[in-house]
């Protein structure tokens, strides 16, 4: 019979917060990569930026102030 040792890892708090921060990079990116595999999502992308580039879009506080009105925020 072997007798494997048990082994303890401590992190401290920097080990955490750079723990947290590559998962959330690493769900960025499985994201990116989600939408960028839709044909569909790419096309509506490149519309939207040819669109902004047009000067159709409009301000970002508007649409917020919009969904409010709507309490969709």
């Amino acid at each position: 019979m072997v007798k494997m040792e048990e082994s303890i890892s401590i992190m401290d708090s920097k080990d955490r917060k750079l723990l947290l921060e590559t998962r959330n990079l690493i769900e960025e990116l499985l994201e990116t990569l989600d939408v960028m595999s839709n044909p569909d999502e790419v096309a509506r992308i490149k519309e939207a930026e040819a669109e902004m580039k047009e000067g159709k879009g409009r301000p970002l506080s508007e649409l917020e102030n919009e969904l409010k009105k709507r309490k969709e925020i």
